[in-house]
């Protein structure tokens, strides 16, 4: 069942990279391309997939997410890492254990939103958590997420 379950995790990765990347295109800071969002879609689909896109099809219109989370979708990949990484590095021995809980209310929980998110996830999973971009900007380590999806 694991297997199967790990068997399109790449097809899978490679779809919420794409939602993200139509999310970050019709409305993240750059201009958005004087083009319909059909072909924008359609063009990005080309670029950045293994799929062909089928002409007269327009199921972005459709995905919700891109109404609700403008700009913010690729948020669903940041958490994944940071699940994964803190699964791998707190909870995979033992879950359901104090040490593990206790980790996670005093690492995580006990601040709620007094202490950045970033400073909370370095402080619990060491300085690999985040990696620094060449802008300046912080990213999330992927290497955990790979690993529980073999890749």
């Amino acid at each position: 069942m694991n297997n199967a379950r790990k068997m399109f995790a790449a097809t899978d990765l490679q779809r919420q990279i794409f939602f993200s990347l139509i999310d970050q295109t019709l409305f993240g800071e750059q201009p958005l391309p004087g083009r319909d969002t059909t072909s924008i879609v359609a063009d990005l689909k080309e670029k950045h997939t293994s799929w062909k896109h089928v002409e007269g099809t327009h199921w972005h219109t459709r995905f919700n997410h891109l109404v609700n989370y403008g700009a913010g979708y690729y948020s669903y990949l940041y958490a994944r890492c940071f699940a994964a990484s803190l699964w791998r590095k707190v909870c995979f021995e033992d879950p359901l254990s104090l040490e593990t809980g206790s980790i996670l209310r005093h690492g995580l929980l006990k601040h709620g939103g007094a202490k950045h998110p970033s400073i909370l996830l370095t402080d619990c999973l060491g300085e690999k958590a985040l990696q620094t971009c060449c802008s300046g900007s912080v990213r999330p380590n992927t290497e955990n997420l790979f690993e529980e999806l073999s890749l």
